[in-house]
């Protein structure tokens, strides 16, 4: 092989990898482009799962309130019935404010199941979080 043949030769390989390197460099570009895409739709689904699964809290909070208003129901009906006298004096005394403290009883099972399903949702965000870190990293 003569001078000038190797010239071509090599001439022709660095041709050919400027080639390679430049559509490495704009698959480099696309895929970063796409990586950022994807990001986003992953975050954007993160957040519609915490919102269903803020709904669905809502939801559950909801109905107990409404159970909880329909047994106070049957007690409302019973006041009714009363004297309207004694009705009278009834709500003149609950419009002066009372000197006494008073313990608002609260349901048990409310809390309980909000913390529930606060603990799960909050686990579900930590192992989302655990796999998006083992995919980048």
């Amino acid at each position: 092989m003569g001078s000038s043949a190797k010239l071509e030769q090599l001439q022709k390989k660095r041709a050919e990898l400027k080639s390679a390197l430049e559509s490495l460099e704009k698959e480099e570009k696309t895929l970063g482009a796409n990586l950022k895409a994807l990001e986003e739709e992953v975050a954007i689904q993160e957040i519609e799962e915490k919102i269903e699964a803020k709904r669905a809290i809502v939801k559950q909070l909801e109905a107990k309130k409404r159970d909880l208003k329909r047994k106070l129901q049957p007690t409302k009906k019973k006041s009714k019935e009363k004297d309207p006298e004694k009705e009278a004096e009834e709500l003149h005394e609950e419009s002066e404010p009372s000197q006494e403290w008073t313990e608002i009883e609260e349901p048990e099972e409310l809390p309980e199941e909000a913390e529930e399903l606060a603990e799960q949702l909050e686990e579900q965000l930590e192992e989302q979080m655990k796999r998006k870190k083992r995919r980048w990293f």
